[in-house]
């Protein structure tokens, strides 16, 4: 005789069966039905993707051309000179750009000739300049510049190839006219886009498709290329300028390929194409039915054309119905397995609840117990553990959430200290003349403390400053203004615009009236000449003595304070001793501070080499202040400049 729980399953899974055949005869037709437009969703979001990150690429190369053609321009005079102007706008643009050049009209330096053409290429990770300009090289019939004279706005040029280290390269060129200081149109300014770098690009597109996408198929398919989805880029006129094959570029035309019959569904779609509309199509590509999606490259007039071949959209939509119909069949054998378990086990109450029970004493809560339907006393028994697991589990998990914010906190703490930390300059200038040294301790995970410097056009910037407060609000504010100083720094050069600017900024939405005290300062190194602007701040230490400085408001208190530049001249040698409050007012044990007078007794003893400096103060208060707790963030900046050999 059969068992009852062998009994009571088999009933359960015949039923569950044939519910189960019918959901997988409905779910099959209508993924059949439905998955094509899915697959269709898909690669037209996949082509919209790729159109986006290549709209990037030459809005970054026509960016680096705006923002350059000026520049350039102004450092014209000599005709050599604009090789070295070309070369450093070159530099600031490692990546993405080939190339920029300047395409002179005839004889515009009369000693140059007729052909001037000043070009400045990356080849091997170095930059290379060359006169391209020649009778062999008639840039003048170039479309590139025959097209860029009449745009001010800026022209894209059709794909071609460039002789380059030896090797022939394809690319494109964004063309402008380029203007003289006296508004004279002096030739065609050109930045150049390597097409090789787009290639690649839809390749690794093209190639995730095909082996990682929903259209991922056997291997013995992947073989031949008219059944891989590829996405290829067609120029005005039509001929490939990206196609995974690399003979087909500039060579084959899709219009005439797609064309060569009698098809108003083609018609259509190169006419929208060459208008620059976005669509979808059914056509045959190199012999192969395919849906088409099409996008334009707004900015140059090309088109983005994905292929989707039908045969890999038929394995898709059969392989998706084949794939449910197997999962709905292991949920069927998963279903048998669970009845089968659990219909045995309630036949066995009082025993799976004695090992309940005993997995309970051993700290699993989540042991199952069995199912009581009748209220007797086993049924009242296996409440009672029933309620215990539940306050047990409830427990647990507020215990493991409470311990598991504690751990997060802690670690976004840490995340931040060295995020922090990673923002204050470590790399110290090694410049003739120059040393500098300095350190930064906050008082908490995060601190408000900031110092921040950077060498230009022979002047060293620098600044010091104290956020109002302590934590994650000061360290907030400490980063802006670390952010703020960096970035004003690099185009004032008065100390006043930086502190009065960088007030404005952080004056603006102070809800929570944070200031900063703070002191800008800026050294010529060749003269040793210092002209600084104080907010607030304590007074850098000079030759024993504290530098005069107005007193000023912090920036951030009020907005549009008028601030004051004042100056000093830094004999040679002499050491700069910047400092925040958390060194004067380090307090030890018996709650007396640091204070100034021991911190030029320091100055008086230490050597005045900013390393030295600065690490014989940091001894010095940590042997004052003992055991005691920091109290405040500490950080000390110290500058010392010497004149340079030649000038001795």
């Amino acid at each position: 005789m059969k068992s009852f729980s062998h009994r009571l399953t088999l009933h359960i899974v015949i039923a569950l069966t044939v519910v189960l055949v019918t959901i997988i005869a409905g779910t099959t037709y209508l993924a059949s039905r439905f998955t094509g437009p899915l697959i269709e969703a898909y690669f037209e979001h996949l082509a919209d993707i790729e159109n986006e990150s290549i709209e990037k690429m030459l809005h970054d190369v026509q960016v680096a051309v705006h923002n350059s053609i000026d520049e350039v321009a102004e450092d014209m005079s000599q005709p050599d000179s604009v090789f070295a102007a070309l070369t450093s706008k070159l530099q600031l643009n490692p990546q993405g750009i080939l190339g920029f050049g300047v395409g002179f009209v005839p004889n515009y330096y009369p000693e140059k000739g007729v052909w001037f053409e000043p070009y400045a290429m990356w080849l091997d990770g170095r930059i290379f300049t060359i006169q391209n300009g020649s009778a062999e090289h008639d840039y003048f019939t170039h479309e590139w510049y025959v097209e860029g004279k009449k745009h001010d706005e800026g022209y894209w040029s059709n794909g071609y190839y460039f002789e380059m280290g030896g090797e022939r390269v394809l690319i494109c060129t964004y063309a402008k006219p380029f203007y003289d200081e006296t508004g004279r149109m002096a030739g065609v300014y050109a930045g150049d886009l390597s097409l090789d770098m787009l290639h690649d690009y839809l390749l690794s597109k093209d190639l995730k498709a095909n082996t990682e996408g929903l259209i991922k198929v056997p291997h013995k398919l992947e073989g031949n290329p008219r059944q891989w989805v590829r996405s290829v880029i067609v120029d005005k006129k039509g001929y490939f300028i990206s196609h995974p094959d690399k003979g087909r570029i500039l060579r084959d035309n899709f219009y005439k390929g797609i064309g060569q019959k009698t098809d108003t569904i083609a018609d259509r779609v190169v006419s929208e194409m060459m208008a620059g509309k976005k669509g979808s199509a059914e056509l045959v590509v190199d012999g192969e039915p395919s849906t088409v999606f099409y996008s334009p490259l707004e900015k140059t007039g090309w088109s983005l054309v994905v292929i989707l071949p039908k045969m890999r959209y038929y394995i898709v939509v059969f392989g998706a119905c084949i794939l449910l119909s197997l999962c709905l069949l292991t949920g069927l054998l998963a279903v048998y397995i669970i009845c089968r378990v659990t219909i045995r086990r309630s036949t066995r109450p009082l025993q799976i609840l004695a090992s309940s029970a005993d997995e309970v004493a051993k700290g699993n809560f989540y042991a199952p117990l069995p199912d009581i339907r009748h209220q007797d006393e086993i049924g009242l028994l296996r409440d009672s553990f029933g309620n215990m697991q539940h306050s047990l589990r409830q427990y647990i998990e507020e215990l493991k959430t409470t311990t598991a914010r504690k751990t997060a906190i802690e670690s976004e703490l840490s995340i931040a200290r060295d995020i922090q930390n990673s923002m204050i300059p470590c790399d110290f200038p090694h410049l003739e003349g120059l040393e500098m040294y300095g350190s930064m301790t906050p008082a908490k995970e995060v601190g408000g403390d900031l110092y921040e410097f950077f060498v230009r056009d022979n002047y060293l910037y620098f600044c010091i400053g104290d956020v109002a407060g302590k934590g994650v609000p000061a360290a907030l504010v400490m980063t802006n203004t670390c952010g703020a100083f960096h970035l004003l720094a690099e185009s004032e050069s008065e100390p006043i615009r930086i502190v009065s600017r960088m007030n404005d900024m952080l004056s603006r939405d102070n809800s929570m009236t944070i200031f900063v005290t703070f002191f800008a300062g800026v050294l010529d190194l060749n003269t040793g000449h210092l002209r600084y602007c104080n907010a607030g701040h304590i007074a850098p230490i000079v030759d024993g003595n504290p530098l005069p400085v107005e007193s000023n408001l912090p920036i951030g208190a009020i907005p549009d304070w008028n601030y004051t530049t004042q100056e000093a001249d830094i004999a040679p040698g002499s050491t700069i001793f910047l400092y925040t409050d958390g060194l004067d007012e380090a307090e030890n044990a018996e709650c007396q501070r640091f204070g100034k007078k021991r911190i030029l007794e320091v100055m008086q003893t230490a050597s005045q080499q900013p390393r030295p400096l600065i690490e014989r103060m940091t001894q010095a208060v940590g042997e004052f202040v003992g055991d005691t707790e920091q109290s405040d963030d500490l950080t000390m900046l110290a500058i010392q400049w010497k004149k340079k050999s030649s000038d001795l």
